[in-house]
């Protein structure tokens, strides 16, 4: 069984990880690949993040520092999505 830091942990590289997936697709893009059904599928598994970011937060509450770190790795993936969706068009 995970313990509660362990659990973040891994939550936290999710989040950093699907960060650095806009750098990634605006690669592929660029070379001409295709990856809109790629995109479609990340973005379902960044809404499921944002939700288990959520959820974390809720459990830890608001004077965890853990919770904090959560939030600025959610916000973070969230600016990086967003933006580079915006720039899709």
């Amino acid at each position: 069984m995970m313990s509660a830091d362990d659990t973040t942990t891994r939550l936290l590289q999710e989040l950093s990880d699907a960060k650095a997936w806009p750098a990634r697709f605006k690669l592929e893009l660029d070379s001409g690949s295709d990856v809109s059904h790629e995109i479609g599928e990340a973005d379902k598994k960044i809404e499921g993040l944002e939700k288990r970011a959520k959820e974390a937060m809720k459990r830890l509450g608001c004077v965890s520092p853990q919770t904090r770190l959560i939030y600025h790795g959610m916000a973070d993936m969230l600016i990086n999505w967003n933006a580079f969706k915006d720039s899709l068009g």
